[in-house]
């Protein structure tokens, strides 16, 4: 395998980041928006309110794949409202993006985000806070390099940095029917989230 030197991404780095999502993401609502609209969510994985990191694998000079993982809060809310002028303008100027059912589906959830935060914020009581969850919400590597190491050596940056801050197990949530990605995980001691029938590919990563 080859070896790939991993460190974070800075701001700065971001618009290394749009063809790797572009390759590995063809069909997401980000990319459908957008060079910028992808520089954009990045961006706000980095710079907005959470306890993660995007780490990259880079060979030589080039980046060749990353990984957003950690504890994520409104990771694509928070993206929406923060955007919302920016992704409006962008359907004005592109009206074929309201043809997309999965464009209609993001647009009706970032009115329903709209609607509740103008609204007073709720109190929630103590009881109902749950214990911060560390994800990985999103991994993704260039074609060229996928199997030689790149996927593996992100993902176990990740683990080790959520041992370090104690967590007691990892989540993610892949395509049911992306074979290639789920026996990827497994093989690094993911389990399929148990209880979802059927399945909607959520998966667990104990860490002992």
């Amino acid at each position: 395998m080859a070896e790939f030197r991993v460190a974070r991404i800075a701001p700065s780095e971001l618009s290394a980041v749009v063809p790797v999502h572009q390759s590995a993401f063809r069909d997401s609502a980000i990319t459908a928006f957008g060079p910028e609209a992808i520089r954009r969510y990045y961006l706000w994985l980095v710079e907005g309110p959470h306890d993660a990191a995007l780490m990259g694998a880079w060979d030589g000079p080039a980046l060749v794949g990353f990984c957003a993982a950690g504890v994520f809060r409104g990771a694509m809310n928070g993206f929406l409202r923060t955007n919302r002028l920016y992704l409006a303008g962008q359907i004005g100027r592109h009206p074929s993006l309201v043809l997309s059912p999965m464009i209609r589906d993001r647009l009706r959830t970032a009115l329903s985000i709209t609607l509740r935060f103008s609204r007073l914020a709720r109190v929630v009581p103590t009881a109902e806070v749950r214990a911060p969850s560390f994800g990985v919400l999103s991994i993704a590597t260039t074609p060229a390099v996928r199997g030689s190491g790149a996927g593996l050596a992100l993902m176990r940056e990740a683990e080790e940095r959520a041992r370090a801050e104690g967590h007691a197990q990892m989540t993610l949530t892949v395509h049911p029917d992306n074979d290639r990605a789920i026996r990827f995980y497994e093989r690094l001691g993911w389990n399929r989230q148990p209880g979802q029938v059927p399945w909607i590919g959520t998966m667990v990563r104990a860490l002992r």
